[in-house]
């Protein structure tokens, strides 16, 4: 009986589910067990499945009703039998050694959860995550380590399914943060030992927010309570510890500090990348919670903090989604009014990285809007009729016309944001930063221009 299964849940895509279920019959270490969990009644993901399952031993499928990931992963928990399990998603890719090298560690150091590399790729250049290096190389992993507190929440960790027998342990039904509760509760609630696994690459080519994004429920008013509900359960979980450790607490403890700088750092994704999915009540939260948090960090946290943030005037720039609207950085032009591509490009929009932007879109255009953004404060429709001279009197923010009906890379706006040039010379930016993202995504498609 092999001791590694790796469990793969797949939505909607049967090519993404065969680039992982390839990467697993590449191996160079055969003996592990596949168990495919699709969510959903996609035929070409059952069909993909139900193919490699009759071809190669090992290989098991499994359906269940539409869910979420972690409702996929803790449907098939129980019918596990071996001592590790890995999960992995429709669209990773796992590097040829990637089994042999985890059981050659676990082998080695006996450690209860091992942290493979990752490397990840969006649109932009592929890299391999440099926090998670850190502990990649490390035999034996503290659990206190900063690089592993700030990389909590990264997939591709190999457990012992000890925990998840012995505790019940099961992933918590939400859009994120699922693996960080997990992994958080075997290191601090269960001491578990760690050990990092430098020759297994774990290859996410989805990247975080392109497509899988839509995979995962929208940010909203719950999914805040539930990072601010697990960050607050992690800090007094990490408290406990230290009095336990030293007799003492007294709140400048490094590694407590180190858990504030995780919190703080998870919340300002939020802001910025969720800001039009969340309420005005849910932006009074967040003001809350970073005054909340600040407050516990010594000064020199807090200079460089309002340092790091200074181009974005964060977190008091804005207040509501009001202020947003009525106070862009960048004010966007469309040129075109394909409805399809429209409704592309808009998504994208409200997934990205700067999220202080207005629309201006041409009556003829008002089609194409997505319905969730239809109403949205920071979109401007004009007539169609002198459309582009009255967008230029309105705007607000750097004015950038928009041709390509192609989404826009999460980066782009947020990249600009930093630049120290002229007005004049963003719209030329602009235009060669899109294109340069496209050259490479074609070069990707078909199948070049990755290390």
């Amino acid at each position: 009986m092999h001791k590694l299964t790796v469990v793969v849940t797949a939505f909607d895509s049967a090519d993404d589910l065969k680039i992982t279920l390839e990467s697993l019959c590449e191996q160079s270490d055969e003996s592990f067990y596949v168990r495919i969990v699709q969510s959903g009644d996609d035929a070409g993901v059952e069909a993909t499945a139900k193919e490699y399952c009759d071809e190669y031993v090992g290989f098991t499928y499994h359906k269940k009703e539409a869910g979420s990931i972690p409702a996929a992963r803790n449907f098939v928990l129980p019918l596990l039998e071996t001592e590790l399990v890995a999960f992995a998603l429709a669209g990773d890719y796992l590097n040829p050694d990637y089994v042999e090298q985890v059981l050659k560690t676990e082998e080695e150091t006996k450690a209860d959860v091992l942290c493979p590399r990752l490397y990840v790729s969006g649109e932009s250049e592929p890299y391999y995550l440099s926090t998670a290096d850190l502990i990649a190389t490390v035999p034996k992993i503290d659990r206190f380590d900063s690089a592993l507190l700030h990389t909590l929440d990264i997939p591709g960790r190999v457990f012992k399914k000890k925990f998840f027998d012995l505790y019940t342990l099961r992933f918590p039904e939400r859009g994120m943060l699922y693996d960080a509760e997990v992994l958080a509760f075997c290191v601090y609630r269960c001491d578990a030992s760690l050990a990092g696994v430098a020759g297994a690459v774990y290859d996410d080519k989805n990247g975080v927010f392109s497509k899988g994004f839509f995979r995962h429920p929208a940010p909203s008013s719950e999914s805040l309570a539930d990072t601010v509900r697990f960050f607050d359960g992690l800090l007094e979980t990490v408290k406990a510890l230290i009095e336990d450790d030293t007799g003492a607490f007294d709140g400048d403890e490094y590694t407590y500090n180190t858990v504030l700088d995780v919190y703080f750092a998870a919340l300002v994704n939020g802001f910025y990348r969720y800001f039009w999915f969340l309420t005005d009540e849910d932006l009074a939260v967040l003001r809350e919670k970073f005054e909340s948090i600040t407050d516990q960090m010594a000064k020199e946290r807090r200079e460089k903090i309002a340092k790091t943030y200074a181009d974005l005037h964060f977190p008091s720039m804005y207040v509501s989604r009001a202020d947003a609207a009525a106070l862009p950085m960048v004010s966007l032009l469309v040129d075109f009014d394909a409805v399809d591509a429209l409704r592309s490009f808009v998504r994208s929009l409200y997934i990205g990285r700067l999220p202080f932007f207005e629309l201006f879109l041409p009556e003829r255009a008002r089609a194409g809007l997505p319905e969730e953004w239809a109403d949205c404060e920071n979109i401007r429709v004009l007539p169609d009729k002198n459309f582009f001279a009255e967008a230029r009197s309105k705007a607000v923010g750097v004015v950038l016309n928009v041709r390509d009906p192609d989404p826009l890379d999460p980066k782009i706006l947020s990249e600009l944001s930093t630049v120290r040039a002229p007005k004049t010379v963003y719209q030329y930016l602009f235009a060669s930063k899109r294109k340069k993202t496209k050259a490479k995504t074609y070069l990707k498609k078909k199948g070049l221009g990755l290390r």
